[in-house]
């Protein structure tokens, strides 16, 4: 698929998700990377949440946010944007899936969009599955709406992963 250009300002969610070296400062230092990014305005943030490692057992509790942000920038852009403040926060390759990170950004939804690449699906394709993911995202808008899967705050009774508590910053 040609990489496309968002012609207007859509709301933009962001996933942040970490369970090494103090998570809750990890988490708070991609909120402000974000942030500082000429491309991304109005940032609202969510409550933190802490659930168990979805990969393997032998691995702290992951922490986990959302952030909201306005954009225009191609959705291959903002990627490259994420991969680049998860490389300067020091995230690693593994090739265990779901393994232990300092940092993980993913894009959850960019408005009512749905676009697919070969590194790229939009809205992600379990948020609708994921308690970590839909309360964050509840957290900024009640009545969001994920694109040919409903309204988080439906999906949310029946998602799995549903072992979650929300903490203090």
């Amino acid at each position: 698929m040609e990489k496309e250009k968002v012609n207007n300002s859509r709301d933009l969610y962001i996933g942040i998700g970490s369970n090494l070296s103090n998570p809750i400062l990890q988490l708070n230092k991609a909120i402000k990377f974000l942030s500082q990014l000429d491309k991304l305005n109005d940032i609202k943030s969510s409550s933190f949440y802490e659930s168990p490692p979805m990969g393997p057992s032998d691995q702290n509790n992951y922490l986990n946010t959302a952030v909201m942000f306005k954009s225009s920038e191609s959705p291959e852009d903002i990627l490259k944007l994420l991969k680049d403040i998860e490389f300067s926060m020091g995230r690693k390759k593994s090739s265990v899936k779901w393994s232990e990170r300092i940092i993980d950004l993913d894009i959850i939804l960019y408005g009512d969009l749905t676009y697919e690449s070969e590194f790229l699906t939009i809205p992600h394709m379990y948020a609708h599955e994921r308690a970590f993911v839909l309360f964050p995202i509840l957290d900024i808008n009640p009545d969001i709406f994920i694109p040919n899967k409903g309204f988080a705050k439906d999906l949310v009774k029946n998602c799995l992963y549903k072992n979650i508590k929300k903490i203090e910053k």
